[in-house]
């Protein structure tokens, strides 16, 4: 005999959501002029659609745009995407791009430069191959989701045309970073997540953990550092909350961190003092939402003594 909620509409398992998407992430620091910017796009040519966002925070005046945008046509291969009111030029491979942003309220050209190699995560899976790796955790399989990052120098233009800034154009210098994934993804699959990378004068990090609502219990944690001769994967990560800073962020931030190679590195990132903090709008919100928190700010690394740039990205999936 059949069950009587069988005859109902059934519900809907998140993994139904899954589909093929391809992110850009720009996120740009120069504290120094006292200016922060990101700059989101995902696409997703199977429905047709694409979902971009542009954030620039100047002296505590944050101005912000995102939204459904028309996917860029021609999408395949190109070398020039447009995204509504934001463009990607891609100068040269691997090495050097124009991210172009212009409304009613803003104008901004930034280029973002190699100060890194490229890295590929997965590495990761190959260095780990018994650990729960990112694509399984977003994909749901060990191959469906392709994630990328590198460390960038970033230089430009940003001005504002109305509010309070009005008439303000500042030529920018600073830290960058840029990622870049494709593949089957669902963000309203993943649980919660602190997704970092940081910038030292001699090398850089990026660094991440990721728990999903399917399989809550497998945590996936992947990483690496990135120098001047080449990359080197993560072999272990711990990340610990520290204290209780503004706005529900954690005060302290320590990665616990070792190479492949068994060195140890130990970032405390100052998110509590955070010179910057601001939201991602990364889709478009449904019945639930994923919540970023991009928290720029100071990180030393307790091995070393140097003192580098952090993005410390805190997220978690809410009710919208």
């Amino acid at each position: 005999m059949m069950l009587l909620h069988e005859d109902y509409p059934h519900t809907v398992p998140a993994r139904a959501w899954l589909r093929w998407k391809e992110n850009y992430f720009w996120v740009f620091m120069d504290p120094e002029r006292d200016l922060c910017c990101l700059a989101h796009s995902t696409a997703e040519p199977t429905f047709d659609r694409a979902f971009a966002s542009f954030t620039v925070l100047h002296k505590g005046v944050k101005v912000s745009h995102s939204g459904e945008v028309p996917l860029p046509q021609p999408f395949e291969h190109q070398k020039l995407l447009r995204y509504g009111n934001q463009t990607v030029h891609f100068l040269k491979p691997q090495e050097e791009f124009l991210v172009e942003y212009e409304d009613e309220n803003i104008a901004a050209s930034l280029r973002f430069t190699r100060r890194m190699h490229l890295f590929d995560f997965l590495a990761c899976a190959d260095v780990n191959p018994d650990q729960f790796s990112i694509s399984e955790n977003t994909a749901l399989d060990r191959t469906g989701f392709r994630h990328q990052g590198q460390c960038m120098d970033a230089t430009g233009k940003v001005t504002f045309k109305t509010g309070e800034l009005a008439g303000v154009s500042l030529d920018v210098d600073g830290s960058g970073y840029r990622d870049h994934s494709w593949g089957m993804r669902n963000d309203q699959i993943v649980l919660d997540h602190n997704w970092s990378f940081f910038n030292f004068p001699t090398m850089g990090f990026h660094l991440f953990t990721v728990r999903n609502t399917v399989r809550p219990a497998n945590m996936t944690a992947e990483g690496y550092i990135a120098r001047p001769e080449g990359n080197e994967v993560i072999k272990t990560l711990h990340i610990e909350n520290v204290g209780e800073g503004p706005e529900g962020m954690p005060d302290k931030v320590i990665f616990h961190t070792m190479t492949l190679g068994g060195k140890k590195f130990t970032l405390t990132a100052d998110v509590g003092n955070a010179f910057a903090r601001l939201p991602l709008h990364s889709q478009k919100p449904g019945a639930k939402v994923y919540y970023n928190v991009e928290n720029m700010c100071r990180v030393r690394c307790e091995e070393t003594g140097e003192e580098g740039l952090a993005n410390v990205e805190i997220g978690a999936l809410k009710d919208a």
